[in-house]
């Protein structure tokens, strides 16, 4: 009876360190990604204003450079061109944050995983395990 209220110990143990580590895991990996949203907004609002303000230098150049025909022209060219990077910008900021919330759902995919697990819903044989 001592045997097994001891394995029955250890058992307890290891599934609440188990448990302990996953959930810890999970916090870290949400504190990253406020981190790193945060300083993608920072960097974000450093790129926008240091875009408009080498953008109004341009146009101040280009005033002075051009003549009247060709201002159309090459105004015109630059607007359609940052408009275009622009659309390039906003797609790969929405890619990150998927990626970003992808990593988090997994964490807790796996943190149900263990339970499952510890709760004899699922046996060793049908977790996966990744690389």
């Amino acid at each position: 009876m001592s045997g097994q209220i001891n394995s029955l110990k250890e058992l307890l143990h290891i599934v609440t360190d188990l448990l302990f580590v996953r959930f810890k895991l999970a916090r870290i990996e949400f504190v990253a990604q406020k981190e790193r949203v945060v300083r993608l907004g920072i960097l974000a609002l450093a790129a926008v204003m240091l875009f408009f303000m080498s953008y109004i230098s341009l146009l101040f150049g280009l005033n002075v450079l051009l003549t009247p025909e060709n201002k159309v022209w090459v105004y015109f060219g630059l607007t359609v061109a940052l408009l275009l990077l622009m659309i390039v910008a906003i797609l790969s900021i929405m890619r990150n944050l998927a990626n970003q919330r992808r990593f988090l759902s997994d964490t807790l995919h796996e943190l149900q995983e263990d339970i499952a697990y510890v709760q004899g819903k699922r046996s060793l044989v049908d977790r996966t395990f990744k690389e």
